[in-house]
């Protein structure tokens, strides 16, 4: 069921974003079992980076290395590019992806009381 609504809310705010011309920013939270740290582990960063599809913008990724989890913020005009940045790792680490804005957006967003 979250991850019903999470799509449905991906599809709502990239509805949004393409309306007014600006990229959205989508926020994957992540938990990786010990493969995918060894698998990461053995990468360089441009191996890493390249993983990101054409289209899409790593605009930062988080790691907490003692619990597995972490977060990773992608930037994109089409939210099947942070979907197909995730697929390949979906054997070893449970993610969910969402929309986020920035405090500007939030606010045009947001109904006024």
């Amino acid at each position: 069921m979250k991850r019903i609504f999470a799509l449905a809310t991906t599809l709502m705010f990239c509805g949004f974003a393409v309306a007014d011309g600006h990229k959205s920013v989508y926020l994957v939270d992540f938990k990786c079992d010990a493969a995918a740290y060894k698998q990461f582990a053995s990468m360089t960063l441009e191996e890493l980076n390249a993983q990101f599809p054409e289209g899409s913008t790593k605009l930062a990724r988080y790691h907490d290395l003692t619990s597995g989890k972490g977060i990773v913020l992608i930037e994109t005009d089409d939210p099947t590019l942070a979907i197909r940045h995730v697929n390949p790792w979906t054997e070893v680490c449970d993610s969910t992806i969402s929309p986020v804005v920035d405090d500007k957006t939030a606010l045009e967003i947001l109904p006024k009381p």
